[in-house]
């Protein structure tokens, strides 16, 4: 009898009499040991949040435009970098999300609002963005921040409510970061 029969025979789950008498005991063990509590819940896509294709980093929602980028932090700028303290990084990828009002203008008025986001990786696993408003002159971006591996793709949920509004602006935007 191999050890982990021999266990299996300590423990009470297995009888030498017959074949039948192994499978269910040692299923069971199995479908119990295999359990994972920490395992992702499964998500179901949520009717309301728009889905940007992957050539697409905005989404007109009739009010207002929200432009979206994600790009690891060791392509900006030393100069950007330390002007908003941001780490540069290969290994660390930052979302911007930009709110433009609709008006006259061919680009949009930049509007103040509540930005949320959160990153999910192909397993599961969920990254939370700590998210900052960085004003640039007339210019408002929301930012957040979150490491990635190579080859990782990260699903961003975003919910946007510009200032004076109730309904969120809600979107999914996926990216596949490249690191070194």
């Amino acid at each position: 009898m191999n050890s982990r029969l021999g266990v299996l025979h300590h423990m009470g789950l297995l009888r030498l009499r017959g074949l039948g008498s192994v499978i269910l005991p040692v299923a069971m063990t199995l479908l119990v040991v295999g359990c994972d509590q920490s395992a992702p819940a499964i998500t179901v896509p949520e009717p309301d949040r728009v889905r940007l294709a992957a050539d697409q980093n905005y989404y007109d929602f009739g009010s207002h435009v929200v432009h979206v980028n994600a790009l690891t932090t060791d392509q900006l700028t030393p100069s950007v970098a330390t002007t908003y303290n941001i780490v540069r990084s290969d290994s660390r990828a930052m979302l911007n999300v930009v709110i433009l009002e609709k008006d006259d203008s061919t680009q949009g008025k930049p509007s103040i609002g509540a930005v949320s986001m959160n990153a999910v990786n192909l397993t599961g696993q969920l990254k939370s963005l700590d998210i900052r408003q960085i004003q640039d002159g007339e210019n408002i971006y929301y930012i957040g921040d979150v490491s990635v591996d190579n080859h990782e793709t990260l699903k961003f949920n975003i919910d946007v409510i510009p200032d004076g509004y109730s309904t969120p602006m809600r979107l999914t935007y996926s990216r596949t970061f490249y690191t070194n």
